[in-house]
C-alpha cells in the first residue's frame, strides 16, 4: 500500500499540535481529520453499540492521552470493545506525562505511544510502518 493514501484520525486538543500534524500530514499526502474532542467524531456518536461499519474508517488512530470528556486510553478501549476494524498496531497514544500504569494500559491495548514531545519523522516512519500493515485494495468506510 501507497503511505501517501493513509485515512489518518487524529484526537488532539492542543490546537497548534493539531494544526500541525494535519497540515504535515496533508503534504505528505495523506487524508488527515482532526477532533479536540473525541466525543464530537462521527466514528463515537453511538459508542455503546458494535460498529456497524464493514470497513474501518480509518487507517490510522492517533490520540492524546490527556483530552476533554473522554481520555485517550478509554478511547482506544471503547474502539476494541466495540469491534473497530482498525488495526491495534496502526492506533497510538501520545503523552508529555504518564503514569506506570497508564504505559502498561498502552502495552495492554497493543498501541504505539509517543512522549511528548516528539519528533515528526518519528511518527512519519511509524506511519510507513502502518501502511505496510494495510491490505492491498482496503476499503475504508464513509465518514
Amino acid at each position: 500500500m501507497n503511505t501517501n493514501q493513509l485515512r489518518i484520525i487524529i484526537f488532539e486538543d492542543d490546537e497548534a499540535l493539531s494544526s500541525l500534524f494535519k497540515m504535515t500530514l496533508q503534504e505528505d499526502g495523506h487524508e488527515v481529520l482532526t477532533f479536540s474532542d473525541p466525543t464530537v467524531c462521527p466514528v463515537l456518536q453511538n459508542y455503546k453499540a458494535k460498529c456497524p461499519q464493514k470497513h474501518p474508517c480509518a487507517d490510522v488512530v492517533i490520540s492524546d492521552i490527556n483530552m476533554p470528556n473522554m481520555d485517550g486510553l478509554e478511547l482506544l478501549r471503547i474502539l476494541k470493545s466495540r469491534g473497530c476494524k482498525a488495526l491495534d498496531a496502526n492506533r497510538a497514544l501520545m503523552s508529555a506525562d504518564t503514569s506506570n500504569e497508564q504505559r502498561e494500559a498502552v502495552k495492554e491495548l497493543g498501541c504505539k505511544f509517543f512522549v511528548k514531545p516528539f519528533k515528526l519523522n518519528d511518527v512519519k516512519r511509524w506511519l510507513e510502518e502502518c501502511a505496510t500493515r494495510i491490505p492491498e485494495g482496503r476499503l475504508l468506510a464513509q465518514l
